[in-house]
């Protein structure tokens, strides 16, 4: 999987990575994040990543800000780094979801004939997945942007 917007190419790795950094610091809070995926978002000009996260308890808005910017800082291909400081690409947006929202997820793929043993969450949602993007924004509890590049 790869995150593109303009010449930049983000592989599933890097966003994992970067997660697994952000994460940390909500560690701190004694929380964690139960499951991410993201979206690239080309609605506005200019386009942006989105990452959505659905976490085990609350954490504050601080930290949760903090992370946002982790995130950002953490996509280090040429192309990303160089589009955002053109501000070709926009800032990277953090959606916290409600408890139980990638369980919608699950349901609408059971739903559909998948099978519950090879059901994985996928880690980019593709601009076609109209239905899992639905459920995505329409459970978000929270949201934060990445501060200029």
């Amino acid at each position: 999987m790869m995150l593109t917007i303009n010449i930049d190419k983000n592989m599933e790795k890097d966003l994992q990575l970067g997660v697994e950094e952000a994460t940390k610091l909500v560690a701190e809070e004694k929380q964690e994040v139960i499951d991410f995926t993201s979206h690239v978002d080309v609605s506005s000009d200019p386009g942006h990543y989105v990452i959505y996260w659905e976490m085990s308890g609350d954490v504050s808005d601080e930290v949760l800000q903090e992370c946002c910017k982790c995130l950002d800082r953490l996509f280090v291909d040429i192309g990303y780094v160089s589009s955002r400081k053109a501000n070709t690409i926009g800032p990277l947006e953090l959606h916290i979801l409600e408890k139980g929202t990638f369980r919608k997820i699950l349901e609408h793929y059971l739903g559909i004939g998948a099978a519950l043993s090879q059901f994985k969450t996928s880690r980019c949602v593709g601009p076609t997945n109209n239905k899992v993007l639905q459920i995505l924004d329409d459970n978000v509890a929270k949201t934060y942007f990445s501060t200029a590049f």
